[in-house]
């Protein structure tokens, strides 16, 4: 611990805001096998997740303390994570949860909030007025979706159990101790998911807003916006001016890719430029660790631009999206960013065509405003 006057204050804070039972050491802040916390300032926290399963992931959640109750942002994938999540904030503070507000619709973002509302049946969940009702009817599809008997997800799950009966992969050699203990934690993870979704339960938002909310959280100024299309339809921001806090949502992610399917790469081209004109001390992006500047904000950016680029020249030469999707090469800005060249090959092709194909529909005036 650094013992200048921000550091005193910072250890100052987290005596005063640990709850009489299960005080933590100033020192420290609390963590479980899928999350951990980090203090962004006196009274401003984030946790950061592991993944929910092998292909599918939690968000970043960020709380507020005030002088009375707590906010938070976004609610994860899984209930159950949710309610981990609810433990680790009572580590900080006995103070309840009057406020859950969620970034955009995505699922991996809101499906928990049926945690908190068991938990604190007095919050009230903030959504912009649009994603509301994307946010209900994606979760009740995503949900029935998934969990139907000829779904590809049990279907998926059958194979992983088929295979580990018998023993061998594809190749007819024999699990390794340490592939067949993955492969269990995998099936176990992917059968919780299903006995989750098969019970989801959806909360619809409370209050709703347009452009911008601005709050006065308890001492807090929150300045709540929506930024339009960018990773989804409307991607809402939360920013705190006296901390110079942001809370980007999917507009950025590294984990270790940006996510490109369903994007709207036009839009969010500029939605990018002004997140690079707030003065962020820290910025928590929707999936992957707290960012202190820009730098890789501008590369998301780089990569975007320059699929934006590409794929107009090859439609303006007649190209048809598969051509585009199987030519279209940005191997030369995945090489500016060290997570994005160890990603996996599959996982980069996946990135690069996803973005292909969203910016033919975007180019072409197929989808947006």
């Amino acid at each position: 611990m650094h013992f200048d006057r921000r550091g005193f204050t910072s250890a100052l804070a987290a005596i005063i805001l640990a709850p009489p039972f299960g005080r933590a050491a100033a020192s420290t802040l609390p963590s479980d096998a899928g999350g951990r916390v980090e203090r962004l300032a006196e009274n401003v926290f984030a946790i950061i997740h592991e993944d929910a399963t092998d292909e599918w992931p939690h968000s970043n959640v960020g709380f507020i303390v005030g002088t009375r109750s707590v906010f938070v942002i976004d609610s994860n994938y899984l209930p159950s994570r949710a309610r981990a999540d609810i433990a680790l904030i009572r580590q900080i503070t006995a103070k309840p949860v009057s406020h859950l507000a969620t970034t955009h619709w995505h699922m991996d973002h809101n499906n928990g909030a049926i945690a908190y509302r068991e938990a604190f049946p007095n919050v009230e969940l903030i959504a912009e007025r649009e994603t509301a009702r994307w946010l209900e009817l994606n979760q009740t599809w995503w949900a029935r979706m998934s969990t139907a008997p000829d779904s590809a997800r049990r279907a998926a799950v059958a194979a992983l159990e088929e295979a580990l009966a018998r023993g061998t992969g594809p190749d007819g050699i024999p699990f390794a101790p340490e592939e067949r203990s993955r492969r269990e934690d995998v099936i176990r993870r992917r059968q919780g998911e299903l006995r989750e979704l098969e019970t989801l339960q959806v909360v619809t938002p409370d209050r709703l807003f347009d452009q911008r909310l601005s709050l006065d959280f308890e001492g807090t100024r929150i300045e709540i916006r929506n930024r339009g299309p960018a990773n989804s339809p409307q991607d809402v921001t939360f920013w705190l001016p006296r901390r110079r806090i942001l809370f980007a949502g999917d507009i950025v992610v590294k984990s270790p890719l940006p996510y490109t399917g369903s994007s709207w790469p036009v839009h969010w081209v500029p939605v990018l430029r002004a997140i690079e004109a707030v003065p962020i001390a820290q910025m928590v992006p929707g999936h992957g660790p707290v960012m202190n500047d820009h730098s890789y904000t501008r590369s998301v950016r780089a990569l975007l631009e320059a699929a934006l680029t590409r794929v107009e020249t090859m439609i303006r030469a007649g190209r048809t999206l598969p051509q585009i999707q199987e030519a279209l090469n940005l191997d030369d800005i995945r090489a500016l960013v060290p997570e994005w060249s160890a990603a996996s090959g599959e996982d980069w092709d996946f990135t690069r065509r996803t973005l292909a194909e969203r910016a033919w529909v975007g180019l072409r005036g197929q989808g947006g405003r």
